[in-house]
């Protein structure tokens, strides 16, 4: 089962294998001999520009062509058909059809439209010389000079300085610099010794996309930060939410629910969690709401923006109080059709592992001293601990020493994932389709996981005032049916699983190839939890299938000037089925004369049936109007959506099958259970905004949404959601000019607006509920309605309010960039659910909008981009800070859920929790608590008193009494307040690296699990961090933890600030290099653009979290990995 490929080998000579690649490509780079450039030539080419029918022949020859693009661009059309013809037989035929001239010097063809005695310019080569300056005259150090279509190229010096050799008379210089527009001169034309670049306005152009439209990035007034899809290419992710973590300021995105293919479960914050209920924020895809993230495949993915305040989100109205992600996929672009592919081979390895107790003798030493230490008889005898510590590894499965870690993760996890996109089409029809495969077998065994997803948005102008279109995509998924085991909390590691090992089991002996319970007769009934039971616990022919289908259709007329009308249809479908038969394994003690039957992996057969489906529908129409007055750019926008969700699900139970090959419900003749329900909602609403644009200075910008649900009752179902925002670009007004040569861009925006939350805990609450149930009618048993929930008539929405107030500025022509943004965020009826008297009944209660939650904080990011030399550079770092304070909730009663605490003037979530005093270490501190005994001889009557060893807990209220109130409320909640990211790029010739780091600041989280507590538990794990550093007799003083008692008395166990750890990180979420082939050399193998790289993801992660995960925290399950990836991407 283990004797698995040495893979291993392959993830430390990921680097080699990427030098060799580079290697092979490099060789490429040799100078073509003569003959090349006669070679027989085959085009099939019809109705073709004449520049792409020369690039072709370039190809295919070795020769360049140097013309004057205004000639070339005038010419026809032609087709050119031939197989193996010479060059002279093409070149005249596209002299016959284009009416152009060709005239060779070595391996250069210059083009004209006169014959060849009378070119414009015969071929020659010079050397050009010049300065080049900014719009102040002032010289630009290290701008780029090179002649067009060729490597030539040189930079300008200290003073602006270019000498440029070996230009042909007739080329075409390109002058650029980072921040400037790109200048093309002739080679034979004018003011060359003086080249002006002047800023470059692309920023100004910018255009970012918003709720039912896009807006130039300049006017835009709301809190919005965007993501491009350079920032997620070439990453080996199949989930596209991880990749957002350390990408916008503000949003934080935390895998909490762990990793486990096909299962993951991030957590995504915006501004941190403004509510008690649901904080999730709304994503909508393409127009579309009713996704998720993971629904994507990051390569379709063009853009992403998160709008973070009212006046960007208010116009999704009520689900928009989380903020909203909004994401755009590629679409179809004019022009011929281009083929990528586009793949990567990841190496996943466990990124830390627990360090386990598991040398057996020791292991069986500590489990003692903690029965010991309570007054209990010791369970191992010497004779067995020596029996173990002699055999000292000579017979291993006898004797085991194991570590399950070893057995449930795999050594290498070899992950595929392979994208091919078509893209293409005409001035009357775009498409861009696009398939995906994704095949992870799983960093734990038996949690393989296959995805096939599809893609196609296609445009059609059927007349020039209406284009229709769609939007489609669509997956299937496959899980092995015990990977929901493995996931956050699953019983492969928590339950009945691998924590419940010992170190004295032979968990599997690959020479019987049979599995081992507990081998010492001391532990019998005990420790007989084999983790393998638990991976192989349903037969694997029967995968969890998932799919999802997505369709949207839309229209678009446009019957006058500024005049826009969209609409759309959208069905949303998705379904998951899961069957689940059960399986077992026999169990064994290896002994010397063989193996022995511990149990007997004999089960009831049956058959267990989940069937859950989603559908989602939806339809909206806007109308936009664009129009220009004087110096007033305005748009007004209005529309109308409805949506309607409806939820089932059913589940079939049934025992003894007839015949375990028989796998329909019908082959089990015990009937188990069988239930199903289903639920639905509607929602209708209308929204609009206006934008007003005065002389590019002044923006402002009022949205208003009604929302409708059935959630509420008929006089509380709509909702009203407005929100005004204004902007002044500063840095246009007159008074900025003299700044302007190193003041680009300054503007000052403000917002304020309302949002909507409609999250009842279900989708009828306002109304009463009833359930079936059993009466006793005198000596019958009659069924009939009970009822379960009380309503509450007066339920309504939750309100959020939100202030935002931001500067953005650009500075030394827009290589230093950034904004700044502050915000407070009140939400007002929060739906929960208050203390009631008992007279109310058995009848759950209904939520109640009673509570109140104030978010503030703020969120930067600041870019710098440059070019040194030949090298491309930028550097970025963002960075969002945001503290939550319940301003109303139950008055002066809080609620306290195990170690969490709500209260009035406290964050959300706080812990709540006692405070160790000390580690009573010796006859000093005992005779502290006798003192506090003689003062108080009811000190310890709700905790017990301490001994030797173990924890004194802190009289915190100083009321001479230790009890539940002297809990002390630590840190900020259970969502970091702090979150940043940074990321560095780097571009040289042809190669590219960039640099990811993401974190958190200070964050308490409490870490009390299995893997991480003050017991000893017979028949479980021990953690070696811990029991090598507890108190003992003999290390009295450098103990960090008390003494390791059984758990039949766990008063160390108690819930404390011993607990609770910073989880603080620091990581590497992604480094990568890369590189491009030249074009010339990859066009010689029809291949447009060819790019091979190597990444790493979760290199290194600087913590003092003790747990094997900050970001994961508390829980332990699916593990983090390192992923070692090496990639492809080739366009045709």
């Amino acid at each position: 089962m283990n004797n698995l490929p040495n893979t291993e080998r392959k993830c430390r000579n990921v680097d080699s294998f990427l030098a060799f690649l580079l290697f092979v490509c490099l060789l490429f780079t040799a100078p073509y001999v003569r003959a090349q450039e006669t070679r027989s030539i085959t085009l099939n080419v019809q109705n073709e520009t004449v520049e792409n029918v020369f690039n072709q022949l370039g190809v295919q020859t070795g020769l360049k062509f140097f013309y004057d693009q205004e000639i070339v661009n005038a010419a026809p059309r032609i087709s050119i058909h031939v197989s193996n013809a010479s060059l002279q037989e093409v070149l005249e035929q596209i002299t016959s059809q284009a009416k152009l001239y060709f005239n060779r010097d070595n391996n250069t063809i210059s083009v004209g439209n006169q014959k060849s005695g009378e070119l414009i310019e015969k071929v020659r080569t010079k050397t050009i010389n010049g300065k080049v300056v900014d719009p102040n005259g002032e010289p630009i150090i290290g701008a780029s000079v090179l002649v067009k279509g060729t490597a030539n190229g040189v930079i300008t010096d200290l003073d602006g300085n270019y000498s440029l050799a070996d230009v042909p008379g007739n080329a075409m210089l390109a002058f650029s610099y980072i921040g400037y527009q790109t200048v093309e001169i002739k080679a034979g034309g004018k003011g060359l010794d003086r080249i002006v670049l002047m800023e470059d306005n692309e920023l100004l152009d910018e255009v970012v996309v918003v709720g039912y439209g896009t807006q130039k990035k300049v006017n835009m007034t709301g809190a919005v930060s965007s993501v491009k899809s350079d920032a997620l290419e070439n990453r080996p992710m199949n989930n596209a939410t991880n990749a957002l973590a350390g990408l916008a300021a503000g949003l934080s995105v935390t895998n909490t629910g762990g990793s486990t293919p096909g299962w993951e479960s991030p957590t995504i914050r915006i501004r941190g969690q403004g509510t008690l209920n649901n904080s999730d924020p709304l994503v909508v895809i393409d127009g579309m709401t009713g996704g998720s993230i993971s629904d994507i495949n990051p390569q379709d993915i063009e853009s992403i923006s998160i709008l973070k305040d009212a006046a960007s989100s208010s116009i999704y109205g009520s689900r928009a109080a989380n903020g909203v992600i909004l994401i755009t996929t590629k679409k179809g672009t004019e022009g011929s059709s281009r083929i990528t592919y586009s793949g990567n081979v990841s190496f996943e390895k466990v990124a830390k592992r627990l360090n386990l107790v598991t040398d057996y003798a020791d292991f069986m030493e500590i489990q003692n001293a903690g029965l010991i230490a309570n007054g209990q008889a010791a369970r191992f005898s010497q004779g067995k601990i020596d029996e173990w510590r002699n055999d000292a590894g000579k017979n291993p499965t006898i004797y085991p020493n194991t570590d399950w870690q070893d057995h449930i993760y795999r050594k290498v996890s070899v992950v595929q994932t392979h994208n091919i996109t078509a893209n293409g089409g005409s001035k009357t029809a775009r498409y861009n389709l696009s398939f995906g495969y994704v095949n992870n077998p799983g960093m734990i065994y038996h949690t393989n996981y296959k995805r096939y997803q599809m893609r196609a948005n296609v445009d059609v102008n059927i007349k020039p005032w209406l284009t229709v279109g769609t939007n489609a995509y669509g997956y299937v998924d496959y899980n092995n049916p015990s990977a929901s085991t493995a996931a956050s909390g699953g019983d492969v590691i928590w339950g009945y699983g691998a924590f419940n090992t010992v170190p004295g089991m032979t968990l599997y002996d690959p020479e019987t190839g049979l599995y081992g319970g507990i081998q010492n007769p001391e532990e019998e009934n005990i420790s007989n939890a084999n983790p393998y039971r638990r991976m192989w616990f349903y037969k694997e022919d029967f995968p969890t299938i998932t799919r999802r289908t997505v369709a949207k259709m839309y229209g678009r007329i446009t019957p006058i000037k500024g005049l826009t009308i969209d609409a759309s249809y959208t069905y949303n479908a998705w379904d998951r089925r899961m069957e689940h038969h059960l399986t077992d394994r026999d169990l064994f003690r290896f002994t010397k004369d063989g193996p022995v039957l511990l149990r007997a992996g004999v089960v009831r057969t049956y058959i267990r049936r989940y069937n859950y489906r989603n559908d989602f529908r939806s339809s909206d129409v806007t109308a936009r109007y664009e129009f220009k007055v004087d110096k007033l750019d305005a748009s007004v926008m209005a529309g109308a959506s409805q949506e309607y969700n409806k939820y089932d699900n059913d589940y079939y139970l049934k025992y003894d099958l007839v015949d375990e090959s028989l796998t329909a419900l019908d082959a089990a003749s015990t009937l188990g259970r069988i239930t199903g329900n289903y639920n639905e909602w509607a929602m209708r609403s209308y929204f609009g905004r206006i934008n007003l644009v005065w002389d590019d200075k002044y923006m402002l910008e009022a949205n208003l949404r009604a929302d409708g649900s059935s959630r509420f009752a008929p006089n509380k179902r709509w909702g009203y959601f407005p929100s005004v925002s204004a902007g002044w670009r500063i840095s246009q007004e007159k008074f900025m000019e003299p700044y302007q040569n190193w003041l680009n861009s300054l503007k000052l925006r403000a917002s304020y607006g309302s949002l909507g939350n409609n999250a009842a805990s279900n989708n009828y609450m306002y109304q009463a509920l009833y359930a079936t149930t059993n009466y006793v009618l005198g000596n019958t048993i009659t069924g009939g309605f009970s009822q379960t929930t009380l309503s509450n008539p007066q339920l309504t929405w939750e309100s959020t309010y939100v202030t935002n107030v931001g500067i953005d500025y650009g500075f030394l022509n827009n290589r230093l960039t950034g904004s700044f943004e502050w915000f407070n965020r009140d939400t007002k009826g929060i739906l929960i659910s208050l203390p009631v008297p008992l007279e109310h009944g058995t009848s759950s209660v209904p939520n109640q909008n009673a509570g109140e939650v104030n978010n503030r904080g703020f969120d930067f990011d600041i870019n710098w981009s440059d070019k040194i030399s030949k090298v491309t550079y930028s550097v970025g770092f963002n960075m969002g800070f945001v503290s939550n304070k319940v301003t109303k909730f139950q008055g002066d009663v809080s609620s306290i859920s195990g170690v969490h605490k709500i209260q009035e003037g406290k964050p959300i979530n706080q812990y709540y929790v006692l405070k160790v005093d000390r580690i009573v270490r010796d006859q000093a501190d005992l005779d502290y608590v006798e003192e506090l005994v003689k003062r108080n001889p009811k000190y310890f009557a709700t905790y017990q008193r301490p001994e030797l060893g173990d924890f004194l807990f802190a009289d915190t209220n100083n009321d001479g009494n230790l009890d539940a109130d002297d809990r002390v409320e630590i840190g900020h909640g259970n969502s970091p307040r702090l979150t940043y990211g940074a990321n560095l790029s780097l571009k040289w010739n042809n190669f590219d690296f960039s640099m990811l780091l993401q974190g958190v600041g200070d964050y308490d989280v409490y870490y009390n699990n299995q893997a991480f507590r003050f017991t000893t538990v017979m028949g479980n794990s021990l953690i070696k961090d811990i029991t090598d550093n507890a108190w003992t007799k003999e290390n009295p003083y450098k103990s960090k933890y008390p003494i390791l008692r059984n758990s039949a008395n766990s008063k160390n166990n108690m819930a404390s600030d011993a607990f609770i750890h910073n989880a603080a990180y620091l990581r590497c979420k992604n480094i990568q290099l890369g590189y491009t082939v030249p074009e010339s050399i990859s066009q010689k193998f029809f291949v447009k653009n060819l790019k091979i790289y190597t990444s790493i993801d979760n290199l290194f992660t600087i913590t003092s979290f003790p747990g094997l995960d900050p970001e994961v925290a508390a829980t332990v399950g699916y593990p983090a990995v390192r992923q070692y990836s090496i990639g492809l991407n080739v366009s045709f």
